[in-house]
This record gives structure tokens, sequence and C-alpha cells, in this order.
């Protein structure tokens, strides 16, 4: 089986996060002009729902599972980016709610992930490969390989068990997935094992361990075609949000008039009301004593 999906992992907090925002007029200026060219590609009847205007947008910063902290626009201000699904750069696929991508150098070899879901389906055409090898295979390999005349391959969309999209190809036009993967002869694969064993015994690193044990995979299950299983090219740049941050409003708007808290009266103000209110303590004082005066005569 091929590795697993990761684990479920806590909801993201809402807190400050480290450093600041960027200017606002800044991030202003880049949407309009990305939001300018999107419009050229719309009908003005669709642009409130494919290319709204800056005063719908509600800036968030996040904080990834990489450490990374990033800005993210968001249309309307209730529901958290750790909530949403976000694309892959460019035109990429939705990745999972709360995943971001986050290209690291250091991030490491595509992980191999069991296909879940086959979707769409397109035809690709290819010219005639080359009579010389590419680098990465050597003149016997590329004799198996290579296809000397021009040649069209299916391609399907698969859904990933970790929430990825990635493309398989078939083993020809007619192919579908309820046919299932094609095994090869038992006796061929038996042949394939043994090629392979002596493969790695002369050069044990030839081959990325995950690659490794994908291949010990596939031969004890027959070598099925297309594969039950591909490499996930989005895992290792796929971060969770762990923590997001209110910004505000890209235009900032206008809320309701807050009321007006008067200041404290001055203190000579408040000497003179302290002499009135004495005053007419005394006063009631003297009459008090007056109307028991007269009570005791």
């Amino acid at each position: 089986m091929a590795e697993p999906a990761e684990g479920v992992r806590p909801p993201a907090v809402s807190r400050r996060l480290p450093g600041r925002a960027r200017r606002r007029t800044d991030v202003l200026h880049e949407y309009e002009k990305s939001n300018a060219d999107r419009r050229r590609g719309v009908p003005p009847v669709l642009w409130p729902f494919l290319a709204p205007d800056p005063d719908q947008y509600y800036r968030w910063r996040v904080e990834l599972d990489c450490a990374c902290i990033t800005e993210l626009l968001t249309p309307g201000d209730r529901t958290p980016p750790s909530e949403r699904q976000w694309r892959a750069p460019g035109d990429g696929e939705a990745l999972p709610p709360g995943q971001l991508y986050c290209w690291h150098d250091e991030s490491g070899h595509a992980p191999y992930r069991d296909i879940l879901e086959w979707g769409d389906r397109r035809e690709v055409n290819f010219p005639a490969d080359p009579v010389e090898p590419p680098e990465w295979a050597d003149a016997e390999v590329w004799t198996v390989l290579r296809h000397d005349e021009p040649h069209t391959s299916a391609f399907w969309r698969v859904t990933l068990d970790c929430g990825h999209i990635e493309e398989v190809v078939a083993p020809n036009l007619e192919w579908k997935p309820e046919y299932g993967p094609r095994v090869a002869d038992a006796a061929r694969v038996k042949e394939m094992t043994e090629e392979y064993e002596r493969l790695w015994a002369s050069g044990p690193t030839l081959q990325p361990e995950p690659q490794h044990e994908h291949t010990r995979r596939m031969l004890a299950a027959g070598w099925p075609i297309p594969s039950p299983e591909r490499p996930c090219y989005t895992c290792p740049h796929a971060r969770m949000i762990v923590a997001y941050q209110r910004v505000g409003w890209l235009i900032p708007r206008n809320g309701a008039p807050k009321p007006e808290c008067p200041p404290p009266p001055a203190r000579i103000a408040l000497e003179r009301r302290l002499r009135r209110a004495e005053a007419e303590a005394e006063r009631l004082r003297t009459q008090l004593a007056v109307h028991d005066e007269g009570q005791d005569a």
C-alpha cells in the first residue's frame, strides 16, 4: 500500500501573528491590477461573481505549519481562510480546505498515494520520440520505451487519498476505469523481479527509497497498468493553516458612529460644585435643627 495520508489536524486558531501586515495601498494596487487583467476576459455581467470590486474583500494574515506567514484576501469577513479552499499557483487544482501551497526546496520526494477516484479524461497528441535516448534512460531501456511514430495518449484526472489531484496515463485510448488495471504475465513479472533485484544489488542508491518501495509493491501486485498509486507532487508543498489574524477590509468601511464620551469636568468646576453641595447640606442641617426645636417646644 502507498504511504498513508496525514491524520486529522487540530483546527486553526485566531491570534496575533509576528510581524506586521503589508501596506494596504500596496495590496489594493496589486488587486486592482490583477482584477483589471481578469476583467478583460470576463463579460461585465459576470464581474460581480468572477472579478468583484475590491470593496468586497477582507484581509487576513495566516501562519502555516512550515512557520511561513503570508497574507490572503477573502470575499467577506465571516469565513476564516482556514475553512476555505485555495488553489495551487497558476491554474493549479483546488487544495483540500485549510491547505495553502508553499514551495520549499528541501521538502523532499513526492510520496506515493493511492488513487481514490477517477475523474475527467483528455487526449494528447505526441510526435515521434527522438532516436537518441534522454539523460534519464540508457540505450537499451530507450529502445523499449521509444515511440518511433506519432501517437496519442489518454490522461485521466484522479483524486488521491491525500485529497490532491494528479493525472494518470491510460494503457490505451479504449481503456476505462471500470475495466480495472491490466497485469503482466506471471512469467514476465518473475523476470522483471529478477532484473530489478540485480539492479538494486549492483546500485542500492539508483532509486530513491519511496520509488524503490513502490516498485516492490507493483511487482508483488503483478505489475498493474495503470498503477493503483502514483506520486503526489503537491503533498511536499501543501501546508496547513495553523493560525490566522484579522487585518481589515481592503477598502475601509464606514461603521456606525460611536457615541461620544464627554471629557471629564475641570477641577475648578468640580470644586465649585462641591462648595455648592456643602452649602446646600449646611442649609438643610439648619432647617432640621429649627424643625427639631419647634417640636421640643
